[in-house]
């Protein structure tokens, strides 16, 4: 992501992970890299707290949606990739935690 920013090259940022979304930020602001040169990028239902942040700081974010035939075993890649973001689920589809935006 620095390498692409830096570079001037369109940057998506696809993480729920905090501590990489404050990395970007911060190469972001380092680099003064205008809000039209990246995206940041989530799963919806993922940390919807993160996502109202970023967009309240005026920040893009595209949300992606699973869907088709092969909405299942895309999700069972991104869930073994990543068995923090069943938490996230799990807290969303019982209406826990932060309401999504």
């Amino acid at each position: 992501m620095d390498k692409h920013l830096a570079a001037g090259c369109y940057a998506a940022i696809a993480t729920h992970d905090e501590a990489c979304v404050q990395n970007a930020l911060a190469t972001i602001d380092r680099l003064n890299v205008p809000q039209s040169g990246y995206e940041f990028q989530m799963l919806l239902g993922v940390d919807p707290l993160l996502r109202r942040i970023l967009l309240g700081s005026g920040h893009r974010l595209r949300v992606y949606v699973p869907y088709g035939r092969d909405w299942y075993a895309y999700s069972t890649r991104r869930l073994k990739e990543n068995p923090a973001i069943a938490r996230h689920i799990v807290n969303a589809t019982l209406g826990l935690g932060p309401q999504s935006s």
